[in-house]
């Protein structure tokens, strides 16, 4: 008997799992313009009863043809979707985007748009069909364009179905195909034929299973010889690549991560070059390098590194020569503010610096672009530093792509070895304390020196810090009476700008904080609010309220919590734990013990952290002549866990939540 080979093994594998498949789904029809009455009528969906929404299937289809002498790419795509309740309805507003811009002669279409409602009526099913006058086509920024439409007739209990067609002259950048999407998906299938004359990496992405199958077949293509009628037809060999994931589960973002997209199982890949019979082999490998060039030659990026200070006259009155350079900076980027708003936006390159002048308003690239002007002016040395948002996803060191970057902050030279950060959309922060949505791990600095680290990370950037000290006396009746000295500084002083500017007023704010941390605010005084600086000062006298029974007073030494339970709950997770900051509290508690009782029980003192580092926590309660004394210092110093580290962060927390509701149990004297 002869032994099976891999590849029948692998063929078996894969044959068995299309029977299992279509035996599974026998009442799912993954043909487009059909649809079951199980699809019509199914009410859950059992491997996930949360999902208001789960699709079907979803198909695609990329494949390679030559026409007017050059190479196109081509993705269809085919997906349906049950929507299972009325919040799930959303998922029939589809938007297609693709690349147009007037400076480019290579762009992408959008063609063979159909789209399909069905419902359950009367016993039957009624299918709607999407009329052309419902599909519009919008202009997304200045290098996309978006095809939109709503399909009609959609409830809960509606399927859905809609396929297009896009036709890419970049055929040398292939789009990813997610496998996940945020909803449940039953099924997923992806096709990709690539012709030999192409060189390519692949990459799979994410821990879910992805059967995937790999073929050659014969491809042909007309050519046309020396631009002229004569037309030959080329015979190659195409790679056939197929991959399926079923029961896929949805991934969502949660508050614990920046970007699920980072995370969900997806197919890469990356063209190396074109080796085309009878010609040079063309490489398409970029580099980081290349796409440095690429925006220093853009007209709306590197043009805009050398514009004009439109406020060099109005800079003049500044007075800036007898400040310190940290001086200096704060006070430009204050008037710069003062002069142009952020408009909301996060964006790479710049549009016409006099309109946004003019208007007053521009989005935070614009702003960055005023800034390096006049910080120019003022003999301070200033870079761009690009990135990816962070709910944009991660920006790859492997796989260079200036499509991967979507906005940039100004990194500027404080010193002759040290740069400080700033972005134009900062309006709570101050110097190095960036919105957090901006602290990315890497950066990438672009200029034309050579021999210069090109990469940083902001991930420590204005790291969050709060130093508190309390000093209060505790009543018979148990009411703790005192007062409460707080510093802000960098996201802690951020945060708290946000949080005054939010409120109605300043009773409303002072209001919220007494809600919850249960006290009441006796006087209150604060410095620093309305300053672009690094920090805030509050003071406050305040009371609050201890538990009494009978001959006991029970007292949280913490007195205001750092954390009252533990965030983290769930039982096991797949996906990272991402923090916003790094930050630090420093608490120092002083209360002094009513005239005739004593301590009956006090928190033992822990000093606490993480595995390999990233977070601790110290804290120590003593009774010192009639005084307790209470030190809580906590530090986390990491942003980043990974899924395996989970279980100890849950036990870390859970032990920290424990710790700030453990109470000093203070108990009558004894009347000899």
């Amino acid at each position: 008997m002869k032994k099976t080979t891999f590849l029948q093994v692998v063929a078996i594998a894969f044959f068995s799992f299309l029977f299992y498949t279509a035996s599974y789904a026998q009442d799912l029809s993954t043909k487009f313009g059909k649809v079951t009455n199980d699809e019509v009528s199914m009410s859950t969906y059992a491997k996930d009863s949360t999902a208001n929404a789960v699709v079907l299937y979803k198909k695609g289809r990329t494949y390679y043809d030559y026409l007017n002498d050059d190479f196109k790419i081509y993705y269809a795509v085919e997906e349906k979707i049950k929507i299972l309740k009325s919040d799930g309805t959303s998922f029939a507003n589809i938007s297609i985007p693709y690349y147009e811009n007037s400076r480019n002669t290579s762009k992408e279409s959008v063609t063979d748009i159909d789209a399909y409602s069905y419902n359950m009526e009367g016993g039957k099913v009624v299918k709607t069909k999407m009329k052309k006058e419902y599909v519009f086509k919008e202009r997304f920024n200045d290098k996309y364009m978006q095809i939109k439409f709503t399909i009609p007739a959609v409830k809960a209990g509606t399927v859905i179905e809609y396929k297009y067609k896009i036709t890419s002259d970049f055929y040398y950048e292939l789009k990813d195909w997610e496998m996940q999407e945020e909803i449940p998906v039953v099924y997923n299938e992806y096709n990709i034929s690539i012709p030999e004359y192409f060189k390519f990496n692949m990459e799979m992405r994410g821990s879910e299973k992805i059967l995937t199958k790999d073929e050659s077949s014969p491809v042909t293509f007309t050519v046309r010889s020396n631009n002229s009628q004569q037309v030959d037809m080329v015979h190659a060999t195409a790679r056939n690549l197929t991959f399926i994931g079923k029961d896929l589960p949805a991934m969502k973002d949660d508050s614990y991560i920046w970007c699920a997209d980072d995370y969900k199982s997806k197919i890469n890949f990356e063209l190396l070059g074109l080796d085309f019979p009878g010609s040079i082999y063309h490489s398409f490998t970029s580099t980081w390098e290349k796409i440095d060039e690429l925006l220093l030659e853009d007209e709306d990026f590197g043009g805009l590194l050398k514009l004009k200070n439109p406020f060099k006259e109005e800079m003049k009155a500044l007075t800036l020569s007898e400040m310190t350079t940290d001086q200096k900076i704060a006070t430009i980027f204050r008037f710069l503010k003062q002069k142009i708003s952020w408009d909301e936006n996060y964006n790479l390159y710049g549009k016409s610096i006099s309109k946004v002048v003019k208007s007053g308003s521009g989005s935070n690239a614009d702003i960055n672009f005023i800034l390096m002007s006049m910080l120019r002016d003022a003999g301070i040395k200033s870079v761009p530093v690009v990135m990816s948002c962070r709910n944009r996803g991660i920006l790859p060191y492997t796989h260079p792509s200036i499509q991967k970057l979507n906005t940039f902050v100004v990194g500027i030279q404080n010193t002759d070895s040290t740069k400080v950060f700033l972005d134009g959309s900062v309006s709570n922060g101050y110097i190095n304390v960036l919105p957090p949505i901006l602290m990315v791990d890497r950066g990438r600095i672009v200029n034309s020196e050579k021999n210069e680290e090109k990469w940083c990370s902001l991930n420590h950037a204005g790291e969050g810090q709060l130093r508190s000290l309390v000093s209060a006396s505790i009543a018979e009746d148990g009411t703790i009476k005192g007062e409460k000295t707080t510093v802000y500084v960098g996201q802690y002083a951020a945060t708290f700008r946000a949080k005054f500017k939010a409120a109605k007023d300043s009773a409303s704010f002072i209001g919220s904080m007494e809600t919850e941390d249960a006290f009441k605010v006796l006087n209150y005084q604060q410095q620093g609010k309305e300053e672009f600086g690094p920090q805030i000062k509050e003071k406050i006298t305040f009371t609050k309220q201890a538990s009494v029974s009978d001959d006991h007073i029970y007292v949280n030494p913490m007195v205001f919590q750092h954390i009252s339970k533990n965030p983290y709950i769930q039982e096991n997770r797949k996906l990272p734990i991402e923090m916003s900051y790094p930050y630090t509290l420093r608490v120092s508690n002083s209360l002094k013990i009513p005239e005739g009782y004593e301590v009956e029980e006090l928190p033992k003192q822990i000093l606490i952290s993480l595995e390999d580092g990233g977070g601790t926590c110290k804290y120590m309660v003593n009774v010192i002549e009639g005084t307790i004394l209470m030190t809580y210092l906590f530090n986390m110093d990491r942003t980043l866990f990974a899924p395996n580290e989970y279980p100890s962060l849950k036990t870390f927390w859970g032990t920290l939540a424990d710790k700030n509701n453990e109470m000093i149990v203070l108990k009558k004297k004894t009347q000899l």
